[in-house]
């Protein structure tokens, strides 16, 4: 099927636009005097491509920031998890020519693999976003050898994040959540053991299953997640007082969030502010009580947090600040939340989002750090032939030079992908730019690079209309940024990944900072 969509004078150098082909949206866009054709909606929840970020070749999703190369359509970058399909482009004078196929398919999937072929064993523990990526990356990069994925979960792997979000809030039904169909991992070659690892020995790779089962493998990743941290008060472990990790979590959340009950969310961070957001979406009474002096001040700081806090306020939900939680109480089940100030605030449930704890009692042969952390190489080595990923893993942040461990799902599938190259034999030193994202109501807000408590943003932009970009900065270094401008921000990626941000004094005057004008002029040059 093919049709003209353009004049070859629609679109300059480091442009693109939405054309039509076959009643269907298409991108075209145009890079080192080439045009170049792909599929307009991203893989990943179906994000608008041609709203996104064209950096050099480098085409950014607006939502999410998955990333993919405009002249092939591949994946560069998750949360997505397939290529875009790419379409042929003909040019016939000043006309400009799309073909699209009609039986167009952009999965790129795991391929099947002779494992007879490899006599190697490689094991994955855990059964999350850095685990399903890892294991379909060390298919990609041509490992034949077995695959083994260890988890308790016995749940193919799904989409975490949506749990407090649209899952929570009933825009989602359950069939949404999983990342692949249930016979996608037996058809690439994948093993899925339900089954918790409880002892592995990072010199010998010895692991001991809670089946009973002993594993020596030729490589291990440990990507085992967290736990959700639990209050250590009395009446913390009464019925109705829940936290949030899995879908079995949310089910119990919302079993017990009928008409009219009263919610407590204890923690103003991410967890506790997506579920207050989206039980009072099913119009529940919604109280937050949290220690800090706003939402997020922890992470985004108070400037951006007061506009977070009046905006869940604006849709009925009360904050109780500058507090904590003594103990829970109820005859049988919570009924009333006792603050340290001796306030009491009634409660038909609680849902507790005060964090989590990586799951790494089980490695030994290594020291932990005091919050649980695996201290990694620059390829995430924790020793030889083990890796380790996502929310267990302490790395050096290459742009910023810190030591960090993030606890975000686009950056636990990063690290997934490179560990897996890595052990594939194709690696080099994990260079990832960090996003994450939070939805409250309608309103989406990005957050790229790494900041630390204590730094108060520059805003640009209008933060009461909350259109506004945030710069985090440090003896006018950029560290970080945030906002609603979600090109902005992919901007401000693709400037850190390019060792190319300006400091902090070149943008502080403007009327907003410029990033996006700023890659043009790099990207051209």
């Amino acid at each position: 099927m093919e049709e003209r969509v353009a004049s070859i004078g629609d679109l300059a150098d480091g442009q693109m636009m939405k054309v039509t082909v076959g009643g269907e949206d298409a991108l075209l866009a145009r890079v080192e005097g080439r045009l170049y054709a792909t599929a307009a909606r991203c893989p990943h929840w179906g994000g608008p491509l041609p709203q996104g970020l064209l950096s050099g070749p480098r085409l950014l999703c607006p939502w999410h920031k998955a990333t993919f190369d405009v002249r092939d359509g591949s994946l560069l970058e998750p949360p997505a998890m397939d290529s875009v399909a790419s379409y042929a482009v003909r040019v016939a004078g000043d006309d400009v020519y799309v073909e699209r196929p009609e039986n167009e398919g952009a999965s790129e999937g795991a391929s099947g693999a002779d494992v007879t072929s490899d006599s190697r064993l490689f094991a994955i523990i855990g059964g999350g976003a850095a685990a399903a990526a890892a294991a379909e990356t060390l298919r990609h990069e041509g490992y034949c050898g077995r695959i083994v994925m260890i988890s308790p979960e016995t749940r193919v792997p799904y989409d975490r994040p949506n749990l407090s979000k649209d899952y929570m809030a009933g825009e989602v039904g359950p069939d949404m959540l999983p990342l692949r169909a249930p016979d996608f991992y037996a058809q690439s070659g994948i093993e899925r053991v339900a089954a918790r690892v409880t002892r592995l020995d990072v010199h010998s790779r010895r692991l001991e299953l809670t089946d009973g089962d002993l594993l020596e493998p030729d490589a291990v990743l440990v990507a085992s997640g967290a736990e959700p941290r639990r209050l250590p008060v009395p009446g913390g472990d009464l019925p109705g007082v829940f936290t949030l990790r899995t879908p079995e979590d949310a089910d119990a959340i919302l079993a017990a969030a009928g008409d009219g009950r009263k919610v407590v969310v204890v923690g103003t961070s991410f967890i506790g502010m997506e579920v207050a957001a989206s039980l009072a979406r099913r119009d529940l009474d919604v109280t937050v009580v949290g220690l800090e002096a706003a939402p997020f001040a922890g992470t985004l700081g108070e400037t951006v947090g007061r506009m977070l806090q009046a905006l869940h306020e604006e849709h009925g939900n009360r904050f109780v600040l500058g507090n904590g939680v003594a103990s829970f109480s109820g005859a049988g089940a919570v009924s009333r939340v006792v603050l340290e100030n001796g306030d009491e605030l009634e409660a038909d449930l609680v849902v507790i989002g005060v964090g989590v704890q990586p799951v790494t009692d089980f490695v030994s042969g290594l020291e932990a750090d005091d919050d649980g952390g695996l201290a990694v190489d620059d390829r995430l080595r924790l020793a030889d032939g083990v890796w380790a990923a996502g929310d267990v893993a302490r790395y050096r942040d290459a742009h910023t030079g810190r030591s960090v461990r993030i606890e975000h799902w686009r950056l636990a599938e990063q690290h997934g992908r490179s560990a897996a190259a890595d052990m594939a034999g194709h690696g080099r030193p994990f260079t990832g730019v960090p996003f994450f994202w939070t939805k409250h109501f309608d309103l989406s807000l990005g957050h790229a690079g790494v900041t630390h408590a204590g730094i108060e943003p520059l805003v640009f932009g209008d933060l009461a209309r909350r259109k506004f970009t945030a710069l985090y900065a440090e003896d006018d270094e950029l560290l970080a940024a945030c906002g609603t401008q979600q090109n902005e921000l992919g901007a401000f990626m693709e400037l850190m990944a390019a060792d190319a941000l300006p400091p902090l004094s070149d943008v502080r005057d403007r009327d907003a900072p410029g990033l996006e004008a700023l890659l043009g002029e790099l990207t051209l040059t």
